[in-house]
């Protein structure tokens, strides 16, 4: 049975039961068959889908928020941001991604090259309870564009909010079956992950659990992404504005009541300043309010979980064992639940229990050095590489120092912060791969190679439409050998060298149409091959409309009335076209007007 348990009160509010297998194998089933369909979708349409996503979220905000809170304990506000923070990727992404996802054309000579990004399948999210909903649509939002699958095994203490996205999904009108949530015991998750219906693994979590998942997934050969613990440095040097650093120094490491990845949790602070800022800190660390998180002004909630609460009261314990200084805290809160005091400890040194282990929950531990060398080297004296703070004066040295600094993101005069725009991940025992910005939404792709080498001559039947080659070799010798013109109605062409083949010459080129452009109807003197290099078009051929999509080809006999059109509203469309001759007219039908191809 998997329990939801309030962190405020103790008291569990919910009990649900682990999935059968059967109905496992019924959910990948499921989802294999939603994906294949999703992915042929068509981009816009998943992007559409994302915006009714976030509208849903928005909608939503109050309710999903008093879930977050009722199940893990955050103060009701931070939880209204993290839903808003999903709604706000969620549009990201759909204005993002085409350009994240754009075909990328390479340079080979003699053949047509280009880079092109297909989804992987469905991927399986093993997800922590500290950001319920966040962690989920962080890696979900992107995968969804790509046309993967998503299926969410939550953590245990928090199955009510894996449901609830289930229902956001449904109520944005998402297809059946391609985004799941899975309530299943730990002991079920090895074999969801080597079940040859699941593409790829993505986890953020503890790092022991993700070198368990990491084997597992690598055991069937599987991508993974990995978001695993962190001890974020937090440096202050003697030049800093140490007011400003001790504000974002509080706000960093006592969010989400200290229970995050990213939360700052070593402070190494120069001598010169670090009375100062540990006198700033504290008195700002007396103003935090602890309590019932749903009450308005309470700013640290209870922690997760009973465990979790005790295991960082032993670390706090051994810490001040060790030497260190209690200079705020450092004990549960009394009564129900799971709270611990807002805790300072000052005069931490590399040997002690706070430095060496991540420390989950309201605990700052400060460090103090001499000087910038020695803060560097004790930031990176860690075996995590997660984020990085640095605060500094000099902001031209900070990029210097940024660049030593091991770490997936380093803050200067800022607190760390994951966004839809940047790419967020770990190093060292941090983990591997990335998330958001277009770096994430690359993770769960096949960069698929496409090279078409030039085709052999064939000369189809007369009034032949769609052949399975082209008629003429596409042959691309030098693109940009004429200046780019544009065609009007959106199009733009890029006309290419001559190419001559025995006693045959003809002529190509490249034309672009916009998103919904299109070409008038016109006839040539001789006939045309024409080659879908990108995008969805609409060919009109003497009167017939057919669709292509890239690789495809059609051949237009000479004196067939003929256009083109991008099928597209929002992406763009590449045709490779090739000439009989390189004497090549043109003669618009509405007009007939008559133009030289080649003069042009």
């Amino acid at each position: 049975m998997i329990a939801s348990v309030d962190p405020h009160t103790g008291q569990e509010v919910a009990r649900f039961p682990a999935l059968a297998p059967a109905e496992v194998d019924a959910a990948l089933t499921a989802a294999v068959r939603a994906q294949a369909q999703w992915r042929q979708r068509g981009l816009a349409a998943r992007l559409a889908l994302l915006r009714d996503l976030a509208a849903v979220l928005r909608a939503g905000k109050r309710r999903y928020a008093r879930l977050i809170t009722a199940e893990m304990g955050k103060p009701l506000g931070q939880a209204e941001a993290e839903i808003e923070k999903c709604a706000l990727t969620c549009e990201h992404y759909a204005a993002h991604a085409p350009s994240y996802l754009a075909d990328e054309t390479v340079d080979t000579p003699g053949r047509h090259s280009s880079v092109v990004y297909d989804p992987l399948g469905v991927i399986l999210a093993v997800m922590p309870w500290n950001f319920p909903f966040w962690q989920f649509f962080r890696f979900a939002v992107p995968a969804l564009a790509a046309g993967n699958g998503a299926l969410l095994k939550p953590a245990e203490n928090v199955p009510r909010c894996a449901l609830a996205i289930e229902e956001v999904w449904r109520d944005a009108g998402g297809p059946d079956g391609l985004v799941r949530s899975l309530l299943v015991e730990v002991e079920q998750v090895a074999g969801i992950v080597a079940d040859d219906r699941v593409a790829a693994v993505t986890m953020t979590g503890s790092t022991r659990v993700g070198g368990l998942l990491a084997a597992q997934a690598g055991a069937a050969l599987k991508k993974q992404v990995l978001e695993l613990g962190g001890s974020d440095p937090f440096i202050v040097l003697a030049d800093a504005d140490v007011p400003a650093a001790a504000a974002a120094a509080v706000d960093s490491r006592f969010l989400n009541t200290g229970q995050s990845c990213v939360n700052a949790k070593r402070f190494i602070v120069a001598d010169r300043v670090a009375e100062d800022f540990v006198a700033a800190v504290s008195e700002r660390i007396r103003d935090l309010r602890v309590g019932d998180p749903t009450e308005p002004g309470v700013t640290v909630g209870p922690l997760a979980r009973a465990d979790l609460r005790d295991q960082l009261h032993d670390q706090v314990r051994r810490t001040v064992a060790e030497g260190a200084t209690l200079v705020l805290g450092g004990a549960p809160v009394d009564g129900p639940g799971f709270h611990y005091q807002p805790t300072l400890i000052d005069h931490v040194t590399p040997a002690m229990t706070a430095f060496r282990e991540e420390t989950f929950g309201p605990v700052a531990a400060v460090v103090r050095v001499a000087d910038t060398e020695e803060a560097i080297r004790l930031a990176n004296q860690s075996e995590y590489g997660l984020g990085a703070a640095l605060w500094t004066a000099d902001v031209a040295r900070a990029q210097r120092l940024a660049r030593r600094i091991d770490a997936g993101a380093v803050f200067v005069n800022a607190m760390v912060a994951s966004e839809p725009s940047l790419p967020f991940g770990g190093i060292k025992k941090s983990g591997y791969g990335r998330e958001l910005g277009r770096h994430g939404i690359l993770e769960f792709v096949n960069a698929k190679t496409v090279s078409v080498a030039p085709a052999p001559a064939v000369v189809p039947e007369p009034g032949q439409r769609t052949t399975v080659e082209p008629a003429f070799p596409p042959v691309v010798l030098r693109p940009a050998q004429l200046p780019p013109r544009e065609r009007g109605g959106g199009a733009r062409t890029v006309q290419l060298v001559t190419r001559r083949r025995g006693a045959d010459s003809f002529l190509n080129g490249i034309t672009t149409f916009a998103p919904g452009g299109a070409i008038p109807l016109h006839v040539h003197n001789c006939a045309e091959s024409v080659v879908v290099l990108a995008g969805q078009a609409i060919v009109e051929i003497d009167g017939v409309e057919d669709e292509l999509g890239p690789e495809d080809t059609t051949y237009v006999p000479a004196g067939v009335p003929h256009r083109f059109r991008n099928a597209s509203a929002t992406e763009p469309m590449r045709i490779l076209w090739t000439y009989a001759s390189v004497e090549a007219t043109r003669t618009i039908v509405a007009t007939g007007m008559t133009t030289r191809v080649d003069a042009e």
